[in-house]
């Protein structure tokens, strides 16, 4: 029996269905490119220190001209570095007599004039951009955690169980002042005017308007610890430290108010360019930045792991983070 042409028409039909749709498909997958997720955008880079030593502290005094300092394990030659190349090489400072402890803070008047601070109530001063370092007395065997100048006579120093000291004579002579506290106290913003805050353990925060000769107490509304604090002028300042904890203040710290964190880890440093635009480090190398006035914060993507201390901007484009394991990075880009 003969088939029509309509019954091998239609008797045909799902072959050719099945052979079309195999070769749409295969079509598809031959020339289907997956897309492929972008790098993230770096914008902080390491640069190489060659130690091991945990960094606690960076200062820049220009674009090219920089030091870091930290701890003396493993190797006490290792705990003082130095750039002049914008930190594209660092290389060490040893000090000039033997000295065992660690530093927390390094601060310059300018190219030549320094000081360090650290364990034991040491003090040390350099007046050749740290060829040389003379120790100071300062009359406590207190930890000193940081170290600010007004100007190139006046300066305080802050550390373990309340202590401040403080000189007028470009650390010839300190004197101890009263704070009325036994918490630990890390951190010191100040400005030319005579007016400083202190950030410490259990949310403390004092300040003083007399070049710090007298202080007292503001409430800062939170009871963890604070590890920074920086006034970007007069009147407005940020702190930070454990469980995520940021706050603010616009009248010169009458008030402080909580800011909402996107993260709760521990925050080691915070640095404002403006009132508008400043950054935060911690664990785990935390970078968040801040592009108004601490409403919304951005994370940048981090290149270390390791803990970021300490923090510092020149200008709106460069700044750098030192922390754990000889940890420095750096950003000509402004974070973003």
């Amino acid at each position: 029996m003969i088939k029509s042409t309509n019954s091998l028409f239609f008797s045909g039909l799902p072959f050719l269905l099945l052979f079309s749709l195999s070769a749409v498909f295969y079509s598809c997958k031959k020339n289907d490119s997956p897309v492929v997720p972008e790098e993230p955008l770096i914008t902080w880079n390491v640069q190489p220190t060659n130690i091991t030593n945990n960094l606690k502290c960076v200062f820049f005094v220009n674009s090219q001209t920089g030091f870091a300092a930290g701890n003396s394990f493993p190797n006490d030659t290792n705990k003082i570095i130095k750039t002049t190349n914008n930190g594209t090489s660092w290389f060490r400072i040893p000090l000039t007599v033997y000295d065992s402890a660690s530093y927390n803070s390094v601060y310059f008047l300018d190219e030549n004039t320094g000081y360090i601070a650290g364990t034991k109530g040491k003090i040390n001063k350099t007046t050749n951009g740290g060829a040389a370092w003379l120790p100071l007395t300062t009359n406590t065997t207190e930890i000193l955690y940081d170290i600010k100048f007004f100007d190139q006579q006046n300066a305080v120093a802050c550390g373990n169980s309340g202590t401040i000291i403080r000189t007028s004579d470009g650390g010839i002579n300190w004197d101890s002042a009263s704070t009325n506290t036994n918490q630990a106290l890390y951190l010191i913003s100040l400005n030319q005017t005579g007016e400083a805050y202190v950030s410490g353990d259990l949310g403390t925060i004092i300040n003083s308007s007399d070049f710090g000769n007298t202080w007292s107490f503001q409430q800062s509304g939170t009871n963890y610890t604070l590890k920074s604090i920086h006034f970007t002028n007069e009147f407005t300042g940020f702190s930070c430290g454990q469980n995520g904890t940021i706050i603010k203040t616009t009248n010169k710290g009458v008030t402080w108010s909580l800011i909402s964190s996107p993260v709760n880890g521990e925050f080691a440093s915070v640095f404002f360019i403006n009132e508008q635009t400043g950054f935060l480090t911690g664990n785990q190398g935390l970078i968040l930045k801040t592009i108004n006035g601490g409403e919304t914060f951005t994370r940048s993507n981090p290149v270390t792991q390791n803990y970021l201390r300490s923090i510092i901007f020149i200008d709106s484009q460069t700044g750098w983070a030192a922390g754990e394991f000889g940890t420095i990075i750096n950003t000509i880009n402004g974070g973003d």
